[in-house]
């Protein structure tokens, strides 16, 4: 940050219970940078000061001058807006407000992202989002392997969440700058990844692994694998247990939260019957039903030892239960839970018969919630509900990460239309095999391919035979 003196300020958390502070004079002498450097400590200053000074001049008491000025000022740092004393470089452009877009008035959603500003993050030289609806439930993000999909939805975070994660400091380069507009309520607010004034609280995000539940949340380090960002960063997150909630409410006899939860998850898994908590082993239960019939049920299984797919939707829907009630604690129906929620590679783990469901069970279940995911799949684009958003990104040596917008109607298409469109840009959906492709099958489903079929076969028997067809066969008919 560039204070108005033109000193850089840099506030630095050490420890855990430690500050310190550092000030940079600098001055251009000779095309060479020269100036100073002193770290102060809060608890200790002005009895001492810790650190060298690189260069003792005679701007150094002006520099002790500006600080102790500035020191002032943060103690009573409660009631300042930092935004006041600190100013933005001359080279960066800060964001500007939008209007509000929306189709539906009362759709709009209490949390959801406007617009994305991003400079010099990992491959992104600086690319932009622009005027998203306030409406818009679902943004999904597309695009080839290595194009820079996962940077994309860490930058997003950044730009709502800061740059540091708990005690840690996810971004060490002072040149990466991500800007954000989202709504708030009534509220419009624009964050910085650096000043981070207004911090976004209900803010869940997950990367590709996402079936561990969190073990023990008072070891430090599965505590520092379930945070906010680390997920999204990391491949070894840990989600927020949600079970040992739902023993919590138990015993507490929070009967009607454990059963709003127990409704939420089979209301996401079509064939969980029933979640139950059995006492003998302290465990809760999922019981499945038979995935031909849907009536009888198996034998009741621990979390586990279900099949990926269903953990994934468990471990998932429990995390954001669990996480966003920490900004919302008197709420206990999922269904009234806000906020905005990051998905990594939406598609892993499931059946293509639940990609396609998945969009639309969650908007059910957290109907306040937007959801901004990425995809390597058609299937889940099958399910996107009316208004949802798609965002291209593509890469290229001279310009780095960039998103482009793509307007297509997904109500009529069908995969193979979705993939040789401009959304996965496939020239083809052949098979390698296929050496003539005259014998392509063309039919929209297996099932009226079998019946095409079936009409074929008849027809060449029928060849065969010494039948006529009968001769009222070609007779018009009266009206």
């Amino acid at each position: 940050m560039n204070t108005n003196e033109k000193f850089i300020v840099e506030i630095t958390p050490k420890k855990f219970e430690d500050f310190y502070f550092k000030i940079f004079g600098y001055g251009l002498n000779n095309s060479i940078y020269t100036g100073i450097e002193v770290t102060f400590k809060v608890d200790t200053y002005p009895a001492s000061i810790i650190g060298d000074t690189l260069k003792v001049d005679r701007t150094l008491e002006k520099t002790k001058e500006q600080f102790l000025e500035w020191l002032d000022l943060i103690i009573e740092y409660e009631s300042i807006d930092s935004d006041t004393f600190f100013s933005l470089d001359v080279r960066e452009s800060p964001l500007q407000p939008e209007e509000d877009i929306y189709e539906e008035q009362d759709k709009i959603l209490p949390y959801c992202l406007k617009s994305l500003n991003v400079s010099n993050f990992q491959g992104i030289k600086h690319t932009t989002i622009e005027n998203l609806p306030v409406d818009t439930q679902w943004v999904f993000l597309v695009g080839e392997n290595g194009f820079g999909k996962s940077t994309i939805l860490q930058s997003i975070l950044l730009g709502l969440n800061g740059n540091k994660d708990e005690n840690y400091q996810l971004v060490q380069d002072p040149k990466v700058r991500v800007q954000v507009e989202y709504k708030s309520n009534d509220n419009n607010l624009i964050n910085d990844n650096r000043t981070n004034s207004h911090r976004l609280l209900q803010l869940a995000a997950y990367g590709p692994s996402r079936l561990n539940l969190q073990a023990d949340a008072t070891i430090s380090e599965e505590y520092r694998k379930s945070s906010v960002a680390y997920g999204l960063f990391n491949s070894d997150g840990a989600l927020l247990n949600i079970e040992a909630k739902m023993k919590d409410w138990l015993l507490q006899k929070d009967n009607k939260r454990f059963e709003l939860v127990k409704k939420a998850f089979c209301k996401l898994i079509p064939y969980l019957a029933d979640v139950r908590f059995n006492s003998e082993t302290s465990q809760i239960e999922y019981l499945e039903k038979d995935m031909i019939e849907g009536t009888e049920t198996y034998e009741p299984l621990p979390y586990h030892k279900l099949a990926s797919g269903f953990r994934a939707i468990i471990g998932l829907t429990g995390d954001m239960i669990v996480r966003l009630s920490h900004s919302q604690p008197d709420i206990k129906d999922p269904s009234q839970l806000k906020g905005i929620v990051i998905i990594d590679e939406l598609d892993l783990h499931w059946h293509p018969k639940l990609q396609k469901q998945i969009p639309q069970l969650f908007s059910s279940v957290f109907p306040k919630v937007q959801f901004i995911v990425s995809t390597h799949s058609p299937i889940p684009l099958l399910g996107a509900p009316h208004n949802s958003v798609i965002l291209k990104v593509v890469r290229t040596k001279e310009e780095g990460i960039k998103i482009e917008r793509v307007d297509v109607e997904l109500k009529y298409l069908t995969p193979n239309l979705i993939l040789t469109s401009g959304i996965f840009d496939m020239d083809d959906v052949l098979s390698v095999e296929n050496d003539d492709i005259t014998q392509t099958r063309t039919e929209d489903s297996f099932e009226k391919m079998k019946q095409n079929d079936e009409v074929e076969n008849y027809l060449a028997e029928f060849e065969k035979g010494n039948r006529q067809f009968p001769d009222d066969l070609f007779t018009p008919k009266a009206d």
